[in-house]
């Protein structure tokens, strides 16, 4: 089935760039469409008139900022009423003085938006805004950002351990209302250098338990909460830990499940000597309190 991947401005565009990098997400050749250079009425249009054309998907990714910019929410409406899916990857403003407006911004957009999407993923950039000068972090972020999204493409699509499309949709929203979820993800080599050179070495043993603390350190949305609703995790590791059965499942469902009420995992296979676990933590709007935090800048602007 193909993906359709839509880059909207500068921020979406950055981070769809870093994710097309992944030879594993070219490989399953996805609709890649961009917003132009030009005018902001003539690149809608132009996005809009190639979404109506497009056949035979069933979810799409969006990446673009929250803020006032309108093409977001018309290309969203035209999904809605093609009866595809959208997974909204939404870049939330850093909490700075001068960008009280942005923020304010990025409210009403996302209550615009929760009309149309099944799913906001956050991605906040308050998580670096400590940093000096942290808009030259923008492209190591971007990096980190796109390898969750590529591990959960590449989850989607494995044959033999994947876990349904309808599946992942249900665990990042709700009935009656969008999910607002955090991403985290961290990676471990399993061989040194000598293991690339002779294939004959062994994988080391998984420390999956670190690997789990080390992602909670990272996720997308700053000050979010232990406790969520629901939550998906996507780990890959070499064939090697699953021919030997050497994952303990148990283990990460009761490591999630102390942080979600409901968890899912999927497990699958990658070439590289490394092990990687992703993370979704799906939220309800209010259990955020940076969700909180910019509708009340809002409200009092109000």
């Amino acid at each position: 089935m193909t993906r359709l991947f839509i880059g909207i401005g500068n921020a979406g565009g950055a981070i769809l760039d870093a994710l097309l990098e992944y030879k594993e997400v070219r490989r399953t050749k996805p609709m890649v469409i961009k917003s132009e250079s030009g005018k902001e009425r003539d690149k809608e249009d132009k996005i809009v008139a190639r979404v109506k054309k497009v056949k035979g998907i069933e979810f799409a990714f969006l990446f673009s900022a929250l803020g006032v910019r309108n093409t977001t929410l018309h290309i969203a409406e035209t999904l809605t009423g093609l009866n595809i899916k959208i997974f909204l990857l939404g870049i939330l403003p850093a909490k700075r003085r001068e960008k009280r407006e942005e923020l304010i911004n990025a409210y009403y957009s996302m209550e615009k938006l929760k009309e149309h999407v099944n799913s906001f993923i956050i991605v906040d950039n308050q998580r670096i805004a400590h940093l000096p000068n942290f808009e030259d972090y923008y492209p190591q972020y971007n990096r980190y950002i796109a390898s969750c999204i590529a591990d959960i493409l590449i989850g989607m699509e494995e044959k033999q351990l994947s876990m349904p499309v309808d599946e992942v949709i249900n665990a990042l929203s709700f009935e009656d209302e969008p999910g607002y979820v955090a991403l985290s993800r961290a990676s471990e080599l399993t061989k040194g250098l000598w293991g690339y050179i002779f294939p004959f070495i062994k994988h080391k043993p998984l420390d999956l338990r670190t690997l789990l603390h080390v992602s909670l350190d990272k996720l997308s949305v700053s000050d979010a909460p232990i406790g969520c609703e629901k939550s998906i995790s996507f780990l890959q590791v070499p064939e090697y830990y699953i021919r030997s059965r050497s994952i303990d499942r148990e283990l990460i469902e009761e490591f999630i499940l102390s942080h979600s009420k409901e968890c899912h995992l999927a497990v699958f296979t990658t070439r590289r000597n490394i092990a990687a676990i992703t993370n979704l933590f799906t939220y309800k709007f209010d259990q955020l309190e940076r969700l909180r935090e910019i509708r009340g800048l809002a409200y009092e602007r109000v």
